[in-house]
């Protein structure tokens, strides 16, 4: 699309849409030429800019939405995103293409009440809250956002550093939209910030990026337009890059995905405007509907932990365990400076890496330390026992010889 008949499909409304109605008022001309885009001669209508403050729908019923991809699903690589599907690549000559697909979505951040066999269920039985005799503590909780493929967050995107990537994205929601490939260094074209460097994907449009990755580490997706709204439904996704050739042996390997939401009492839409989140999930679930990471006594473990909360930090701490932080955002820290302990606090915007071999065999939490992030709906309450929720999940350490005694092994945790 040429840049002039852009502008006459789509430059007005955005502007319109991210600006209050006194500011628009103001702004309007005579001859409804917004300040600043007259020399682009772009006409404003009474009745465009009337139907440009209307509210934005969570979706649009005459865009069809398409079922995920054929890939999505097919685990191509060798890292688990726990609750989150993976996504499978084609060839076209060298390059791997990937098809992402922005479309509204439903899904329960908390699934109710575990089932009676699970570890959560036993887990909340000990501490004497059996969820079915206390069904109002485990409501289900049902989000109406937007995400990529029928998933909030998005499938990882695991790729290897050299690797040529192309990036088939279609936008279903009912706004323009681009995607923003967070900490990686590629053209300026390729950046994916809507109005910027392209121009945004028109509802019903596909773009496609192109770019050679030459990096590695933990890095992310997410929209670039209209973000504080867009990031705020759902739109982002974990982008790791392994090396070309991995220094140390990893046998298991996590992305947990944080986010935050506000929901208003029996409204199934996130409040993207509030500054007092009160839902917190790992990978789109809240705990007690976390998957419990499986891995076995001597193995070593990496957690790969992506922020996409819109204002809060989150302190992620283990039991039972010393990890050392060997990645950021940027990729790998070097040897030299990565540090250990048993918290790492991950800002928003961030990604962190923490390694550590699991020789402590048990169930040991992993949970965010503000503690009020580790509850759900932040409901008014009796002082009384409470179900864990949130930003929480259970590493499950399953022991080499069961019934062995237990013994520290000294020294360093490297």
């Amino acid at each position: 699309m040429k840049r002039r008949d852009f502008l006459k499909k789509s430059a007005l409304t955005l502007g319109a849409m991210f600006v209050g109605k006194e500011a628009v008022a103001q702004g309007i001309k005579e001859d409804h030429t917004m300040p600043g885009m007259a020399h682009e001669g772009m006409d404003m209508k009474s009745a465009e800019m009337k139907m440009m403050m209307e509210p934005i729908p969570w979706a649009d019923p005459n865009i069809k939405i398409s079922p995920p991809p054929p890939l999505m699903g097919k685990q191509m690589g060798h890292v688990h995103t726990p609750n989150v599907l993976p996504l499978g690549y084609e060839m076209d000559g060298n390059v791997k293409v990937f098809t992402l697909i922005i479309q509204p979505v439903e899904q329960y951040i908390h699934d109710g009440i575990p089932p009676e066999e699970s570890l959560w269920y036993k887990f909340h039985k000990g501490k004497g809250m059996p969820p079915d005799e206390f069904p109002a503590m485990f409501l289900p909780k049902k989000i109406k956002g937007w995400g990529f493929n029928g998933s909030i967050p998005g499938p990882t995107i695991e790729v290897f550093e050299g690797d040529r990537v192309r990036m088939v994205v279609k936008n279903e929601i009912p706004e323009p939209t681009s995607i923003h490939w967070h900490g990686i260094e590629l053209p300026n074209q390729m950046d994916g910030v809507g109005g910027l460097t392209q121009a945004p994907i028109m509802p019903g449009d596909t773009f496609t990026y192109e770019f050679t990755l030459h990096q590695n580490g933990t890095f992310f997706y997410h929209s670039a337009f209209n973000e504080m709204k867009q990031v705020g439904m759902g739109l982002g996704g974990a982008f790791v890059i392994h090396p070309k050739k991995e220094k140390s042996k990893i046998d298991k390997d996590f992305v947990i995905v944080m986010n935050e939401w506000k929901f208003v009492a029996g409204n199934e839409n996130p409040d993207v405007t509030s500054t007092n989140p009160d839902w917190f999930t790992f990978n789109g679930k809240a705990a007690p509907s976390t998957e419990i990471l499986d891995v076995s006594q001597g193995e070593r473990v990496r957690i790969r932990l992506i922020n996409f909360s819109n204002q809060n930090d989150h302190p992620i701490h283990i039991h039972g365990h010393t990890w050392w932080v060997v990645g950021t955002e940027a990729g790998p820290i070097p040897k030299s400076s990565q540090w250990p302990g048993n918290t790492v606090d991950i800002p928003a915007g961030s990604s962190r890496d923490v390694e550590f071999t699991a020789w402590n065999p048990g169930y040991w939490q992993l949970h965010c330390h503000k503690l009020h992030h580790i509850m759900n709906a932040e409901i008014d309450m009796p002082m009384g026992v409470m179900p864990m929720g949130g930003l929480a999940t259970i590493v499950n350490v399953i022991p080499r010889e069961k019934g062995a005694k237990w013994s520290h092994p000294g020294g360093g945790y490297e």
